[in-house]
């Protein structure tokens, strides 16, 4: 503990700082936001990683049992520039949800919350359109990268939390 702290803290305390309250005021400060990513991060899952090209393409990702139980999905860009066209949901009654124009997304950047039709059926595949800004010559000059994208689900809240909810 930095000696100004020690100083400031006995002012406000007393003649002498307590070392222990110190302590689990510096335990605290380093461990809040360890806590609070973990709680965010539980919430939306990773379903699949794709390598964007250069060139327009179509992409599927199918999805196993574990996976089928969604609320809601998004892309997160983890590499280059990806411009997303469209994404279209199939699910297993035949249904599907078309979603158009999501834009452009930048390394780090995540699209909006797509909202998986409530339907009689589970989220089977999906499948994304896009390319990737840039070319391949830009690519070997090490000006633009491929993109790279994370597909992401968020799952349908249980019973016994709706339950909860609501009390």
């Amino acid at each position: 503990m930095s000696s100004s702290f020690k100083h400031h803290l006995s002012r406000v305390i007393g003649s002498k700082p307590l070392p222990l309250l110190g302590s689990l005021l510096m335990g605290l400060v380093l461990l809040t936001p360890l806590t609070a990513n973990r709680a965010l991060a539980s919430e939306w899952r990773e379903l699949a990683q794709k390598t964007v090209d250069y060139k327009a393409e179509v992409d599927k990702v199918k999805l196993g049992r574990k996976e089928q139980n969604l609320a809601s999905i998004k892309l997160r860009c983890d590499q280059g520039t990806v411009n997303l066209k469209q994404i279209e949901l199939f699910m297993s009654d035949g249904e599907s949800k078309k979603v158009d124009n999501l834009g452009v997304l930048t390394k780090g950047l995540s699209s909006r919350a797509i909202t998986v039709p409530k339907s009689e059926g589970h989220l089977e595949r999906i499948e994304l359109a896009y390319d990737s800004v840039g070319s391949q010559a830009l690519g070997l000059a090490g000006v633009a990268k491929k993109g790279k994208i994370t597909v992401l689900g968020k799952e349908k809240a249980s019973d016994k939390e709706q339950a909860s909810d609501k009390d």
